[in-house]
């Protein structure tokens, strides 16, 4: 009977499995790694964005707010005023306004001139989601 000189030829095909096999894991962990932070960045943006968004839109509410009072009165509010929203899409924006009226003389008629400045912010100063939009605008009625 011959002995055979390599009684194990796939021996050493084995350790280079198993180094193979680690290598893809490690490249599998460290993609889905990165996907995985990939998704937390966009998730991140995307809730900026969209606070942003409403933080304009909280702006234009100031605007709004201090042109009715001013067609109502006749006038602008007097001192800044300060609206707490807390209905919809805008609760917890702070909004602040401020309104100044000149009148002006068109001919025989007389105008007002309104300079409307309306800020609004969400969250504290420093905070992940804080948000700061300023909107300025000015009408003649």
């Amino acid at each position: 009977m011959r002995r055979d000189p390599h009684p194990h030829p796939h021996r050493a095909e084995r350790g280079f499995a198993l180094i193979a096999a680690l290598m893809l894991l490690v490249v599998l962990g460290t993609t889905g790694a990165v996907m995985l932070r990939m998704s937390g960045t966009q998730q991140a943006g995307s809730t900026v964005a969209l606070l942003g968004a409403r933080g304009n839109l909280a702006a234009r509410s100031g605007v709004d707010w201090a042109l009715h009072q001013a067609q109502a009165t006749g006038s602008c509010p007097a001192a800044a005023t300060t609206l707490n929203l807390n209905e919809g899409s805008l609760s917890g924006f702070v909004v602040t306004v401020r309104c100044t009226a000149s009148a002006h003389r068109e001919g025989s008629q007389e105008r007002m001139s309104l300079s409307i400045h309306s800020e609004a912010s969400f969250g504290s100063l420093g905070a992940r989601d804080y948000v700061f939009r300023e909107v300025q605008a000015t009408l003649v009625l």
